[in-house]
């Protein structure tokens, strides 16, 4: 009889062979092709025509031995912010992360060390939304008290906002998206190697509640 030690090491050899679920820079995504990925799905969601998803079982168990998420999606927890739905993917394809105001606290961005470090994740998405509470909020700290006043505090609105007050809100929505995006790099020496060696890129973007478009925006520039 062939010891079960000995059958559990060939498995996993065969599983690294063969691409199986031993999960390595070699093997994952470019970063193009991985934001590629995620706009023919919105594509998708735009159009009405949602690709198949395996809910199964059998799916279940495979990913509970280990997860290939190709894509890191920082979102607001608005309710009508759904990344899995917007970029139509399924389970295992997205590591998401929501928190009010898609701000980078330093548990997000430890998050998204462990997602671009242990599950060598090509992209990052930093997702704000049209007419954001939270943004919203921050124009107006006077109505926010408690912990929330904290986690608001972290919203960068920008400077020289439009007078016209949806357009200026609109207006902070994208600058705290690309704000937020542009402090991951700082804020973590691991997405910061990551990213200046290629191996994750870093993009804004403003979902849009009524249309249900993805505007994407010029990734920030070095300022620091």
């Amino acid at each position: 009889m062939v010891p079960a030690a000995f059958i559990r090491v060939l498995t996993m050899t065969m599983l690294i062979t063969v691409g199986g679920p031993t999960v390595g820079h070699s093997s994952r995504p470019s970063t193009d092709a991985a934001l590629k990925r995620l706009k023919d799905g919105h594509a998708r969601f735009l159009a009405d025509l949602p690709a198949p998803r395996d809910l199964s079982m059998k799916q279940r168990g495979k990913l509970a031995m280990e997860q290939r998420p190709f894509a890191v999606v920082l979102t607001c927890a608005d309710s009508r912010v759904s990344p899995e739905l917007i970029f139509d993917q399924g389970l295992g394809d997205l590591f998401v992360l929501r928190i009010a105001g898609n701000v980078s606290d330093p548990g997000v961005v430890g998050s998204i060390e462990y997602a671009v470090e242990h599950l060598h994740c090509p992209l990052v998405v930093v997702l704000g939304h049209e007419n954001c509470g939270a943004v919203k909020a921050a124009m107006h700290l006077d109505d926010v008290h408690g912990s929330l006043a904290a986690l608001i505090e972290q919203v960068r609105l920008g400077k020289d906002l439009p007078k016209e007050p949806s357009t200026a809100l609109q207006q902070a929505v994208e600058n705290n998206a690309v704000h937020h995006a542009g402090e991951l790099p700082y804020k973590s020496s691991v997405i910061k190697d990551a990213a200046a060696a290629g191996h994750v890129r870093i993009v804004p973007g403003v979902y849009s509640l009524s249309s249900g478009n993805v505007t994407w925006l010029e990734a920030p520039k070095s300022s620091r």
